[in-house]
């Protein structure tokens, strides 16, 4: 039984239904769509990303914050200021915390015990790492599926500004899946050292984003 409410909760906690606002954020992918960017060229940034994006500094956030979870609150804090000191795009930083915010609001309603759960400032990877600990969530399948939500979430915003299918789409999940599997050991195994990114053209692009005529999205 309490394997199967694990499964369970890992489930709802990545729905794509789970109302926190993740579908009105891309990462600046609204940019490279109206630069004229190609299925090659989204798959080659996806893959940048789970590299020396996401794949390090929100998946080693969340390992650490995981890790955190059960101590005491300073601990967890100092875990979201170093996640915020990597986040230089204002934008990129502020979609990090209203997630984060919105995420740990519903997650108190549908589990008071974990009410006390309130890092500063409640990063989006902060709050999923630490409420994955209170919510006995498996660390390695925690970050399976958060990296995966990130990645599927990435993909949903390109089918809305880019010329890509749903069917693409799901084609280069699974062709990125592996990389995601190996970016997920490689943080297990020492998150402090990945706990970085270095994604400057996505960085540019999602600053750019924000000054764009017409936008579909927020960052």
């Amino acid at each position: 039984m309490t394997r199967d409410l694990q499964v369970l909760r890992l489930f709802q906690l990545f729905d794509s239904q789970f109302p926190v606002g993740a579908f009105a954020h891309s990462g600046g992918l609204e940019t490279y769509a109206q630069q004229g960017a190609s299925l090659a060229d989204l798959r080659a940034l996806l893959a940048n990303q789970i590299a020396l994006g996401w794949g390090r500094g929100e998946l080693a956030t969340a390992c650490l914050a995981w890790h955190e979870g059960a101590g005491p609150a300073g601990d967890l804090d100092r875990v979201a200021a170093r996640a915020g000191a990597f986040k230089v795009v204002p934008a990129v930083r502020d979609a990090s915390i209203r997630l984060g915010t919105r995420t740990l609001a519903l997650l108190r309603r549908l589990h008071p015990w974990i009410g006390a759960l309130d890092p500063k400032p409640p990063h989006h990877a902060v709050v999923i790492g630490a409420a994955g600990r209170l919510l006995d969530l498996p660390l390695h399948e925690l970050l399976l599926a958060y990296g995966q939500s990130l990645l599927t979430g990435a993909l949903a915003a390109a089918t809305r500004c880019m010329p890509v299918s749903p069917a693409q789409a799901q084609s280069m999940i699974v062709e990125l899946q592996p990389q995601l599997a190996r970016a997920v050991e490689r943080v297990v195994d020492n998150p402090e050292d990945c706990l970085f990114t270095c994604t400057p053209g996505l960085d540019i692009r999602c600053d750019q984003q924000m000054q764009l005529h017409t936008r579909l999205f927020q960052s």
